[in-house]
């Protein structure tokens, strides 16, 4: 399932609004099958408020939880229900790359990018946030929830103030090397996509969403690649 569709095509589920190249989303999950296979096509923010959920991507496992922030890439992955729910309260926000990219330049002179370790190639991540970080982001919910209006130059104000203050945590170095590589690269290579996600059960359609390439762009760049085609080298395997 393309979450960010289901998603924005249920309001009436999925509270949210927009702003520029960014949804804004809270909500309770409706889950309610113990697991559910999903895929991002665009980057993803979770700031869980209450409860929890098991995200598993490949072999590793995370659980979205209050006291941390979750970073999930574009990439398929598996949302399970805890033995024990009591549902998810979540904040989410979706950036689109380029909207991402041009925030980074703006922060660019303001972070510490020296002795930064290497981009990780897990698709999700947790991170750390605190208190600052923590009233930062629960202040989107009336705006959410209650549908009060700003400028939009002030929301984006405040939302810029919420992902500089994730990316200066100092604990977050290894976030950071992952948006100055998103930023810098700008388009996630074919073979990260493919070699990421490729276990789980995706169309050519679905895996070109997530590459962030049009359908012919995306076989075009496979086929360079790979040196065959992507419905031959799903066919055997990986």
């Amino acid at each position: 399932m393309d979450l960010y569709e289901a998603q924005i095509s249920n309001p009436e589920l999925f509270q949210q609004f927009s702003l520029k190249d960014t949804l804004f989303l809270h909500y309770t999950c409706p889950q309610q099958e113990r697991l559910m296979q999903l895929y991002s096509k665009y980057i993803q923010f979770d700031f869980t408020l209450s409860g929890n959920r098991i995200i598993n991507q490949g072999s590793n496992r995370h659980v979205a939880n209050p006291d941390q922030g979750l970073i999930v890439k574009k990439c398929a992955f598996v949302q399970e229900l805890p033995s024990v729910s009591e549902g998810w309260d979540v904040l989410i926000f979706y950036l689109k790359d380029d909207y991402l990219r041009s925030l980074f330049e703006e922060f660019r002179p303001h972070l510490s990018l020296e002795d930064l370790p290497k981009p990780n190639k897990v698709m999700i991540e947790p991170f750390s946030i605190n208190e600052h970080i923590k009233n930062s982001y629960k202040s989107f919910i009336p705006y959410i929830i209650e549908k009060k209006t700003l400028p939009d130059n002030v929301l984006e104000n405040k939302f810029k103030e919420l992902l500089f203050n994730v990316f200066s945590h100092p604990e977050n170095k290894h976030l950071l090397a992952y948006i100055l590589r998103t930023a810098e690269n700008f388009q996630t290579p074919i073979w990260e996509v493919m070699e990421a996600n490729y276990f789980y059960d995706l169309n050519i359609q679905d895996f070109a969403k997530i590459a962030n390439r049009s359908l012919s762009t995306f076989k075009r760049d496979f086929k360079k690649h790979y040196q065959t085609s992507p419905g031959k080298w799903l066919t055997r395997g990986a």
